[in-house]
Formats: structure tokens, sequence, C-alpha cells
């Protein structure tokens, strides 16, 4: 007979994902884990399995506890309020102090390292980040929002890499206020 589990799933997943948050898949060794949840090595394998699938684990509990892009960009009604807000959100989730940033963005690093489902992770939120942005900068269109001769695929992906840029400004601790501006820029950019 086995013996019952002496952690919470999600109180591990929780820690781990912080883990990885801040030092990195590479960096991050089975010890460290073992280390940050108080649980021996053998229990978080056998939970877990390699530490592949644990950064795997990890990766989706981000994006259903961390990650809010779509709950911002998929508001209805759709348009540049969406994509305002959502760089609020980002300003008021950095701003002024140094951070880790987005684990799924940070990971875009180590692509190299990564196994492919792992990346894959990565390229379905990129992806999927850009169609949220296209379809707000659609519905902006439709609305008279911007003009018609506008590319809303192309400032989608446009955008998509400012927020990767704008992430990573945030990581350095950069001020609120001068990621306002970075921000109110960018917007020119679309509505201009």
């Amino acid at each position: 007979m086995s013996r019952p589990k002496q952690y919470d799933r999600e109180e591990v997943l929780a820690k781990t994902t912080d883990l990885f948050w801040e030092k990195g898949y590479e960096a991050t060794s089975m010890s460290d884990v073992a280390e940050r949840t108080g649980i021996n090595k053998y229990s978080i394998y056998n939970e877990f399995g390699a530490k592949e699938k644990l950064f795997l684990a990890c990766m989706d509990y981000f994006l259903l506890n961390y990650c809010f892009v779509e709950a911002i960009l998929a508001k209805e009604p759709l348009g540049l309020k969406n994509i305002e807000a959502f760089f609020e959100y980002k300003m008021c989730s950095y701003g002024s102090q140094a951070n880790n940033g987005c684990l799924i963005f940070n990971s875009v690093i180590e692509k190299d390292i990564l196994s492919e489902a792992a990346n894959l992770k990565v390229n379905v939120f990129i992806s999927k980040m850009k169609t949220l942005f296209s379809n707000c900068l659609n519905a902006a269109q439709e609305r008279k929002e911007i003009s018609n001769n506008k590319d809303c695929k192309a400032l989608a992906n446009y955008l998509s890499c400012f927020t990767f840029g704008f992430v990573n400004l945030g990581m350095k601790g950069i001020s609120k206020e001068e990621l306002r501006k970075v921000a109110d820029f960018s917007l020119l950019v679309v509505k201009s």
C-alpha cells in the first residue's frame, strides 16, 4: 500500500513555477526544486516525472494563474481600449521595481535548450497573442478607431514584438513613467 502524499500538488507547482520564473529552465536543478518545495526529489519525480515534464506543468500553471493576456485582449467589445488596458496592466505589473518578467517570454531566450514541447507552448502563446491583437485591431478599424489603410496583421506582429521588449524593459526596473512613454509612443504608431 502506498503512503499518502505529504504535499499539495498546486502548492508545489506554484513554488516551482516561481523558481523557473526566477532562474530559468537551465539554471534550475531538481535539487533547487526539492529545496524550494521542501519535498524530496523522489516524490517530485514520482509526481511530475523528469525536469522537462515538471517545466511543462509549470508553464501550464503560469498560463492559467499569472497570464491575463486573453482576459484583457478578448474582452468585449474588442478594440483599441483592450490594447491600451493590456499595456496599462503591464505597466502596473512592472513599474519601478525589477521583477521576473514573463515565464513564457523568458523561455524564448532558452529556446535552443528547451524541448520541442516547451517551444511549442511558447509558439502557441505568441501566436494566440498575435491573434488577440489582430482581433482588437480589426474591431478598431471597423469602428473607425484606426485608419482602414492599416495592415492589422502587421500591426499585430509589431505589438507582439513590442510586448516582448516592453516586458524586458519592465524586468530592468524602469519607472512607470518611462514605461508609459514607451507604451504611448507605440500606441501612436497604431493610431496614426
